[in-house]
């Protein structure tokens, strides 16, 4: 099965791409920030969580332009 995205698709995979990028960024920043160790790490683990998403949709994207990024 050739299934292949949409226009409408492509867009709204694009925005969310940019909306997980802020998430890695602000969740990098914030454990930076963190003086607690355990705050620290859940900054950190919930960054990686988006990452993941990030990557997830990077797949979806396939052929559609799509390149694995990783964000720091």
């Amino acid at each position: 099965m050739n299934a292949r995205i949409t226009q409408r698709e492509l867009l709204h995979i694009q925005d969310s791409l940019g909306s997980e990028l802020v998430e890695i960024q602000k969740f990098n920043a914030l454990a930076q920030e963190c003086n607690d160790p355990e705050l620290k790490r859940v900054c950190q683990d919930i960054s990686a969580a988006h990452q993941r998403h990030y990557q997830t949709l990077l797949k979806h994207l396939g052929g559609a332009g799509g390149q694995t990024t990783t964000v720091s």
